[in-house]
Formats: structure tokens, C-alpha cells, sequence
């Protein structure tokens, strides 16, 4: 028999580690004969929709860390363009004329490009970056000292691309949700699996679902525990506030 799992106790984080954690388990055994495949198929497709509105709400957290990776290409941006500044006056010729030969390729793509728009950046800096990766401009980057600052500059940028693409892969797979809905479609499901799984022991038991009730209540216990080590913890600083 299943111990009864307080739904009310979870965030919703715990909620979604708590039924992924039952559908890699039931994916991970035999459960060929057991008559789960229809409600195994709901708790799935439930979990699925679940996740995909979670990572919709936290989309917005992509806006404060591409403003950090935009801001660190920025500077490493700006930190490549002036040693090659500095190159230019120093005494020795080759190193001045590497300088000189390399800024003259940045101010062709946009001296100041760091300062435009996020696309508009990411446009120059694929050009630039094309133009500067030749063998010819990389002995020049060499000569100047440069191909560390040069590498910097590369991987901050492409950084801040492969977040830039992350976000906009999961900004297109949204779809409007309600998620209070969501979350409760998937409970029910977790109820209904359950529910399913006892009935079944009943009429026709089987070791299986034994084991499967036997994870499952070790899941809840777990789960269950530490939701309420947090609440109590909350509600004894709450307490302490008010003291204070």
C-alpha cells in the first residue's frame, strides 16, 4: 500500500524532481504484463507539460544573465581592442605595425561596437571574428602578444551566444499554460498511477508492483521529510523575527 504522499508540502520544484525521479524508475524496469502502459502514458505526458511551464516561468531569468555575459564580452571586448591600441606606440616596429594592421581591421568592423545593440554586436563580432581568424591576423595577434586576450574575447562572445540561443529555444517552444492547472493535472496523475497500481495488486498480485510501491513510499518519505524540515525551519525563523 502506498503511503499518502502530502502534495500540499512541496514547491513546485520538489514536485518535479519527485515525479521525475517515479518515471525514470518506471522506465528503467520491466513493467511488461503489468497493465500500467495507459496511466504511465498520463503521469508522462502530465510531467512533460509540467516541466515545460516551469521552464516557461524561469525564461525570464535568461534577461539578468545575458545582460552578464553581454557585459563580460563587452569587456573582454574592449580589453583586446586596447592592448592592440597600446601595440601601436610601442618602440618595437613589429609589434607597432602588428597593432596598427589589427586596429585598423577592428575600426572597419565598428571601433566601438560593444556599445551598439546585443544583435547588432553579435553580427560584428562573427565578422570580426572571421576576418581576425585568418593565419595572416593571427601572426599579427601573436606578434602583438595578444592571442590570449584574443581567445578571452572569443569565448566570452561565444558564451553569450550559446546562452542567447538557449533562451530563444525554450522562449519557442512556449505555449500558455495555466500553471496552477498544470501542476494540479500532474498530482492527480501521480494519484491515478498510484491508485491503478493498487487496484491491479489486488486483483492480481505481483511482486512488480510491490517493488513499485516500495521506491515510490521511499520517495515520499524522503520528499515529505525534508519539506517539513523546511517549513518547520521557516516557521521557527519567522518567530525569531518577530522576537527580534
Amino acid at each position: 500500500m502506498f503511503i499518502k504522499m502530502t502534495f500540499s508540502l512541496l514547491l513546485i520544484d520538489e514536485l518535479l524532481g519527485y515525479g521525475n525521479k517515479i518515471s525514470k524508475h518506471l522506465k528503467s524496469i520491466d513493467t511488461e504484463g503489468l497493465q500500467l502502459d495507459a496511466a504511465m502514458a498520463k503521469f508522462d505526458a502530465m510531467l512533460a507539460t509540467a516541466l515545460k511551464a516551469s521552464n516557461r516561468s524561469k525564461s525570464s531569468d535568461f534577461t539578468s544573465l545575458l545582460h552578464e555575459k553581454d557585459f563580460r564580452r563587452d569587456e573582454s571586448y574592449v580589453a583586446f581592442r586596447n592592448l592592440m591600441e597600446a601595440c601601436m606606440h610601442r618602440n618595437n616596429e613589429t609589434v607597432a605595425n602588428a597593432g596598427d594592421k589589427i586596429c585598423r581591421i577592428i575600426r572597419g568592423h565598428g571601433w566601438s561596437l560593444h556599445a551598439g545593440g546585443q544583435k547588432n554586436q553579435s553580427a560584428k563580432m562573427a565578422s570580426l571574428s572571421e576576418e581576425l581568424n585568418s593565419e595572416a591576423n593571427q601572426a599579427l595577434i601573436a606578434a602583438a602578444g595578444g592571442t590570449d586576450w584574443y581567445a578571452e574575447m572569443l569565448n566570452d562572445n561565444a558564451a553569450y551566444e550559446a546562452l542567447a540561443e538557449e533562451k530563444s529555444v525554450i522562449e519557442t517552444q512556449k505555449a500558455d499554460y495555466d500553471t496552477d492547472q498544470v501542476y494540479k493535472n500532474l498530482r492527480l496523475a501521480c494519484e491515478e498511477l498510484f491508485d491503478t497500481i493498487e487496484v491491479l495488486n489486488r486483483i492480481a498480485p505481483n511482486q512488480k508492483y510491490e517493488a513499485i510501491t516500495a521506491f515510490v513510499n521511499d520517495c515520499s518519505q524522503v520528499y515529505m521529510t525534508d519539506a517539513r524540515t523546511r517549513k518547520t525551519k521557516n516557521a521557527k525563523e519567522e518567530i525569531e523575527e518577530q522576537e527580534a
